[in-house]
């Protein structure tokens, strides 16, 4: 009778655990939902023969295994860049990553060999000023295939492109770099509510809301409201309507967010 009792409860204990695995899995995969680069421009800025993008339209949609080649000649002054253009902003479509699928030609990847690649986002034709390049923090790279790398973001201000500019006389890869893939997604552990009642706003209580900047921006773009917060709770005084939500809590954790006051 014992043994039944015991088969029965480890019976049990592996249903409840496949099927806990399996609503895990489903979710997990139920949260990622990527929007691919749509369209792309590119240009070569400077005197260089053998520079330019090659199958540029092969750096767009979901295909991550098509790439196109952004070509430069090594030692010259002068620079190529290929701009990866989204359906619609990161804000609109309510996403906080961006990530990037690169590679080389069979150069392994690092930081160092990327010196010359800079990375800038955009939106619209307005720069987001935050052109860096290429580190550590920033770039991935492939466990199985040390060529290839990711460069992840998170992003929290608006964009709808990013420009990905090759330095010819910085770049120590062949003199080429290629370009999988861009999109964004939504990260479920990066976010927060606003509850707003009245132009007054609640923020959810995982928010360390206290020394936070808060700021409004209405949909032309122009900041209507900017605030030290001293608590969770805050009277805006704004009119009706959609806002995008800023928030820059005091540790530099920012967080951004489309809000409505009814």
């Amino acid at each position: 009778m014992k043994t039944y009792l015991l088969l029965g409860q480890r019976t049990m204990k592996a249903a409840v655990l496949a099927s806990f695995l399996f609503l895990t899995s489903t979710m997990s995969f139920a949260q990622i939902v990527k929007t691919y680069a749509s369209s792309q421009t590119n240009q070569v800025l400077g005197v260089c023969l053998g520079c330019g993008v090659l199958n540029p339209q092969n750096a767009l949609g979901s295909n991550e295994d098509d790439y196109s080649t952004i070509q430069v000649s090594v030692g010259l002054l002068a620079r190529t860049e290929q701009t990866l253009i989204f359906p619609t902003t990161n804000i609109a479509n309510n996403t906080n990553k961006l990530v990037i699928g690169i590679g080389s030609n069979g150069t392994p990847l690092s930081a160092q060999v990327l010196g010359g690649v800079t990375i800038e986002t955009f939106n619209g034709q307005v720069s987001n000023n935050d052109a860096q390049n290429l580190n550590s923090n920033i770039l991935n790279l492939g466990a199985g295939d040390p060529s290839k790398g990711e460069i992840e973001l998170t992003m929290n201000i608006p964009f709808d492109r990013i420009k990905i500019n090759v330095n010819s006389g910085l770049l120590s890869i062949g003199g080429e770099l290629r370009v999988y893939y861009g999109y964004q997604y939504k990260d479920p552990y990066i976010n927060f509510m606003a509850h707003s009642e009245h132009g007054q706003f609640t923020l959810d209580k995982n928010i360390s809301a206290q020394g936070s900047e808060v700021t409004l921006t209405n949909t032309s773009g122009k900041e209507v409201f900017r605030s030290k917060l001293t608590s969770n709770t805050f009277e805006t005084k704004q009119p009706q309507g959609v806002y995008i939500m800023n928030l820059t809590t005091k540790e530099g954790k920012t967080y951004s967010k489309k809000v409505i006051i009814k």
